[in-house]
């Protein structure tokens, strides 16, 4: 069973900032272990495991006479991944065991795929806003955020939120 705290798969390998938080579940047979992550899991809606990415970003306004200027934008991330973990340590079926090491692998895969997604384009704003004014560089933030998740929704679609990325055998 996975360790408290860490991923099985090296899934999140060199994207730095992601923090991992566990909800528990429990089960002996996969039906039992499925009911439990839909049950238990943090997220509304169909979603079992869950990835937040949060880029936070900031620049200077300088003025050079009647003119503003933006100077040395910056973006910060951070990412956050909710994923389930398994506590029962007995009884559990050799067919459990395989659905349970599948479905997590599956996930961690799905959710290391938004967290890279983040951090591919986590200097987007950086290299949009050297084209920004001082009147437009917020809406400039805005269209960043917004063309981000639109890639990351496409990531769902394209998915189908994961269920293709869980192995079958």
């Amino acid at each position: 069973m996975p360790l408290r705290g860490a991923p099985i798969t090296s899934a999140f390998a060199g994207i730095p900032n992601v923090s991992f938080d566990y909800y528990d579940v429990e089960g002996r047979t996969p039906e039992e272990i499925y009911r439990s992550m839909r049950s238990r899991a943090p997220q509304t809606g169909d979603a079992v495991a869950h990835t937040a990415w949060h880029i936070r970003v900031g620049w200077r306004q300088t003025r050079r006479g009647n003119d503003c200027i933006v100077a040395d934008p910056v973006t910060r991330l951070t990412i956050k991944v909710t994923l389930p973990r398994l506590v029962t340590t007995e009884g559990v079926t050799v067919e459990a065991a395989s659905f349970w090491y599948r479905t997590i692998k599956g996930l961690e895969t799905h959710e290391a795929g938004h967290a890279r997604i983040a951090f591919d384009h986590r200097n987007d704003f950086v290299q949009a806003a050297a084209k920004a004014t001082c009147g437009s560089i917020k809406d400039v933030a805005k269209r960043t955020q917004k063309r981000i998740e639109a890639l990351q929704e496409a990531y769902d679609r394209r998915t189908r939120h994961g269920i293709d990325q869980i192995p079958r055998t």
